[in-house]
């Protein structure tokens, strides 16, 4: 993915925010999808929730834990930031409704597609990079879409496994779903944003988690909707919310300030235990 965006001449924060985004989220918009159509509406919301929480707290703790981050692209703080927490708030609308219908799959949908654009349009713009010549574009396209292959049979694999976990071991598929199916979902984010910390490329770290979250509920639970209407309990997934509003609220705080220290790392991490505790008590 990150040749690729080379090969066209995109920067490593707009790298992370779209193709890495989209790309590390592919596992989360695999099952997500899958459990939509197999009508397991529980394991596609929790997800989602469950993903976007181990992006930030567990993901970024580790990372600045490893490797204080400084970050340069103040836009990120501006816009990007501002576009997650919006699509946070979003969710919680809907979990207040107790349904994301079709029509609203779809505005969510053309959304980020929109979103998309503009964060490329605007990078192309202002960062003065030329493509990368000597990358072949059609050469990494075919290996992306091979991979998405990969992705999408073994989305099949993680979502039945999922099910029948939950039944063998009496607790609900939006625990499983939450816990362990979005922890193994979200592996992706991980290696490539601690990855991306240790080498000093702090842009493209945040950028790919600040991107997959946002793509997590906007695209993924878009489009999961369009395949069929997915049903939301809010008294079931209140503190879920709580947690995730908890988490998104601090990165922001960080976001705006330029800077994620290690003792933020380490409440990131607390708060993930926190939230462990609270599903499995």
């Amino acid at each position: 993915s990150a040749r690729l965006a080379r090969a066209f001449g995109i920067s490593s924060a707009a790298i992370g925010l779209t193709v890495l985004a989209y790309g590390t989220s592919l596992p989360e918009f695999a099952v997500s999808s899958i459990a939509a159509v197999q009508q397991h509406s529980g394991i596609s919301v929790a997800n989602v929730i469950g993903s976007n929480i181990f992006n930030v707290a567990v993901v970024l703790g580790i990372a600045s834990i490893i490797s204080p981050f400084v970050i340069r692209e103040s836009i990120i703080a501006k816009r990007d930031g501002i576009v997650m927490l919006l699509a946070t708030a979003f969710l919680i609308l809907l979990a207040y409704i107790g349904k994301i219908e079709r029509i609203a799959g779809v505005a969510m949908a053309a959304f980020i597609v929109f979103y998309t654009h503009r964060i490329l349009k605007h990078d192309r713009i202002n960062n003065g990079m030329d493509p990368d010549g000597t990358i072949s574009r059609v050469r990494e396209a075919a290996v992306v879409a091979i991979l998405l292959a990969g992705v999408l049979v073994s989305g099949n694999f993680t979502v039945t496994s999922a099910v029948d976990l939950a039944r063998t071991l009496g607790v609900t598929e939006w625990v499983i779903g939450a816990t362990i199916v979005a922890a193994g979902t979200s592996l992706p984010e991980a290696v490539v944003s601690i990855i991306a910390a240790k080498r000093g490329d702090f842009g493209m770290s945040i950028g790919n988690i600040v991107g997959s979250n946002t793509f997590n509920i906007l695209w993924i639970l878009g489009f999961a909707s369009v395949l069929n209407p997915l049903t939301i309990n809010l008294s079931e997934i209140y503190l879920d919310l709580v947690f995730l509003s908890l988490i998104m609220a601090l990165l922001y705080f960080g976001l705006s300030k330029k800077r994620l220290t290690r003792i933020e790392g380490v409440l990131y991490i607390a708060i993930y235990l926190g939230y462990i505790f609270y599903l499995v008590g």
